[in-house]
């Protein structure tokens, strides 16, 4: 009968030890994930851009590409989408502009237009939002399918080791 229980501990609890898609390292370190803001790169030979979208409003560093020096006295337009959008100058080579209401949560197309003296460039990206959400859903779904099967081997193990016991006392009377 020890053997019984035993054998049915480890079929039991060895499912458990047995890693489910995606959760296998290997011999890897465990990536840590970080929720960075949303964010565009664009370049072209006389300039550098990076948009980093921070809720609604879009922070935007401009440099020169062959020193990687913020821009000074630049002249900035921004289409969002195709739509102009209103630039403030927050320090040198920063700029501001906010999200019109109407592209939240959606993939914006930017083309920027860069003046500094007489150089001039136009530079272009693409903003992708993707769907984090439905992700975390399908992990979650997919750990409280695990946490399920660990709860049922758990009872079946107490079930059994409990009918082990009253067969053991019927035995002793």
């Amino acid at each position: 009968m020890k053997k019984l229980l035993l054998a049915i501990y480890l079929v039991a609890f060895s499912a458990m030890t047995a890693a489910s898609p995606g959760h296998d390292h290997g011999d890897e370190a465990p990536l840590v994930e970080s929720e960075a803001s949303p964010r565009v790169v664009m370049e072209s030979d006389l300039f550098e851009a990076v948009a980093i979208l921070k809720g609604q409003t879009f922070e935007i560093f401009v440099d020169h590409a062959a020193t990687n020096a913020p821009v000074e006295n630049a002249e900035l337009a921004i289409l969002l989408n195709g739509e102009s959008v209103p630039l403030e100058l927050h320090n040198v080579g920063e700029f501001d502009a906010v999200l019109p209401n109407s592209m939240v949560g959606k993939n914006i197309d930017l083309a920027m237009r860069v003046t500094v003296g007489d150089q001039s460039d136009v530079l272009t990206g693409q903003l992708v939002l993707d769907d984090h959400d439905h992700d975390h859903a399908d992990e979650e779904h997919e750990h409280l399918l695990e946490y399920m099967a660990m709860a049922g081997a758990a009872l079946l193990a107490l079930v059994l080791i409990a009918l082990f016991f009253k067969r053991r006392n019927k035995g002793v009377n």
